[in-house]
């Protein structure tokens, strides 16, 4: 059982580690949104670190109102694309982390608190 823990307390500082860089990697990463005609660009890190706006005189077509649409096209296309490269770099994380065999396998008890029946142990 002592070595379970420690193997469970290494798993964890190397995950930390990982996170860490993957963080910093994430950090340095400058992604791009569009509106939809792609007259306005929003670039911002993968952390959501702002960078940069930038819009052509065609984006001023419309007004104010079709102005601050295509800013929010552009934030939103932004913000997915962000989401998309995090989710990857965490899925690259994990499956690259090495954890032991004895933590994978581990099953936890059922705790959901009476679905499925009585199992007579507690009355």
């Amino acid at each position: 059982m002592a070595d379970l823990l420690a193997d469970i307390k290494n798993s964890i500082g190397d995950m930390q580690k990982q996170m860490q860089s993957t963080y910093s990697t994430l950090n340095d990463e400058v992604l791009e949104g569009f509106s939809a005609d792609r007259t306005v660009k929003i670039t911002a890190t993968a952390t959501y670190e702002f960078k940069d706006i930038d819009f052509s005189e065609a984006a001023l077509q419309g007004g104010v109102k079709e102005f601050k649409w295509r800013i929010r096209e552009a934030w939103k296309d932004l913000t997915t694309n962000i989401q998309k490269r995090t989710q990857a770099k965490t899925m690259e994380l994990l499956q690259g982390m090495n954890i032991p065999d004895e933590i994978k396998n581990l099953e936890l008890e059922d705790q959901s608190g009476g679905e499925g029946g009585d199992t007579g142990a507690n009355g």
